[in-house]
């Protein structure tokens, strides 16, 4: 198999079932590929001619389900460099992203390549070629645009690619780590700004610029508004191919902000890279896009998620009873969430912006001091309600600051950046700072 095979829409070797595309396709569909539509001996049968005589309602709603992506919001297709023909055999990194790329791509490829209804289907959804190697000028991957985002790992500048219209499609661009090949300087997360020009270089039509950000074992600023209903969620299986064989690693789970549908929400809420001025001045968008890559990091963001849809420290009211909580919330993510690789909210969230100084999840301040043991804690059964789970301490504005090292001289800044927190019924939040002490379970119920 040639390396381009993989991304090929007209060879199909790859797919594994000997699909064929247009015409030949739609052929093949009216009858069985072999004898009986059976092959090679196979009870399995290879053919389902009865397919075309379904409603069309039905075969379209089959094609989305076999492959989620046509029914995706938005994507990340990743890559750990700059496409290029001169491939260096010897490299461990040159395969990696391209493997993980095909298996990411392989229901669509499969959709693309079966016949011409399937086709239409996926190319309405996809309608932009992200051209990846121009050595056969096959090896192309279908994307929108619009809200696809293109992830590279790293990236070089003043260097002449030798495959440049790679980048000519790219309107939503995520980098980890920039490198100014002429001055040996590396830029990443906010400093990206710097080298600017030279990424509009490379992608004349750059709109949004995300920085790539790993998320750590302990929650920060940077992983709280992940959780909530006004990003985008995309779930991304990663492969690494040696020279002993493939070794699979658990899947990593990208989250950006929903620029289009929630634009006040990111820039109220979501960490900015810069100020929106400096967005203003560039001509383009730039924001962060986090990356849970590891296990652990996948436990902190389903920890951190049920923590607000439905926080323990916020389940008890002004006269310390608990709040009423019918639990619809707490089911708002259910493990066949990841199942598909795509994942989006369609919920909203209030804020309240008379006292958005005051929001906050509590995640941070309640997750910070063990975050083993709010795990265990928190292993309980998804239909449990709020009123059945441990209440656990949360510290004071006051007491977090000392943790972090504030004086009470003043110096602390007045203007805080509005956090996120849902409303909960009895939760009056004028009287949050009057409560100095930690929130304890009721031990009488």
């Amino acid at each position: 198999m040639y390396f381009d095979e993989l991304f090929s829409i007209h060879n199909t070797s790859y797919i594994g079932y000997g699909a064929k595309t247009n015409d030949e396709a739609e052929e093949s569909a009216e009858g069985p590929s072999s004898r009986n539509g059976f092959r090679n001996g196979d009870t399995a049968p290879r053919s389902f001619p009865q397919f075309v005589q379904l409603p069309p309602e039905l075969r379209h709603q089959i094609w989305h389900f076999y492959c989620p992506d046509l029914s995706a919001k938005a994507r990340v297709l990743p890559f750990l460099e700059f496409p290029t023909t001169t491939v260096d055999w010897q490299n461990d990194y040159c395969l990696p992203d391209y493997q993980a790329l095909a298996e990411q791509t392989k229901k669509l490829r499969a959709v693309l390549s079966t016949h011409r209804e399937s086709r239409s289907i996926a190319m309405r959804k996809y309608p932009d070629e992200l051209v990846i190697d121009s050595t056969s000028g096959a090896a192309v991957v279908r994307f929108r645009k619009e809200t696809d985002v293109i992830f590279l790992m790293e990236l070089l500048t003043d260097v002449d690619y030798s495959m440049p219209e790679f980048g000519n499609e790219i309107q939503n661009l995520a980098v980890g780590v920039v490198e100014d090949f002429s001055e040996e300087r590396y830029f990443y997360d906010g400093s990206i700004l710097k080298v600017l020009p030279a990424l509009k270089g490379l992608f004349p039509n750059l709109r949004r610029l995300f920085s790539h950000w790993p998320s750590l074992t302990q929650p920060t600023e940077m992983e709280e508004w992940c959780v909530t209903e006004h990003v985008h969620l995309y779930m991304v299986k990663t492969y690494y191919e040696r020279v002993s064989g493939v070794d699979e690693l658990p899947s990593t789970l990208f989250c950006w902000p929903d620029l289009d549908a929630h634009l006040d929400f990111a820039r109220s809420l979501v960490p900015q890279m810069c100020s929106l001025e400096e967005m203003e001045e560039a001509g383009v968008e730039f924001w962060p896009i986090v990356e849970f890559e590891s296990e652990m990091t996948m436990q902190l963001f389903d920890m951190m998620k049920r923590l607000y849809w439905n926080p323990p420290f916020r389940t008890l009211g002004r006269d310390g009873s608990d709040s009423e909580d019918d639990g619809s919330n707490a089911e708002h993510t259910d493990s066949d969430e990841y199942g598909s690789g795509v994942i989006d909210h369609h919920e909203s969230m209030e804020l309240d912006g008379s006292s958005e100084g005051e929001m906050s999840f509590g995640l941070i301040s309640c997750l910070r001091p063990d975050v083993g043991r709010v795990l265990a804690e928190l292993n309980v059964k998804p239909d449990l309600r709020s009123h059945k789970r441990k209440a656990i301490a949360v510290d004071t504005d006051e007491e977090e600051e000392d943790e972090m090292g504030h004086d009470d001289d003043g110096s602390r800044p007045q203007n805080k950046r509005a956090r996120l927190f849902r409303p909960i019924l009895g939760f009056d939040v004028d009287e949050e700072e009057e409560e100095e002490e930690d929130l304890q379970p009721d031990q009488g119920r």
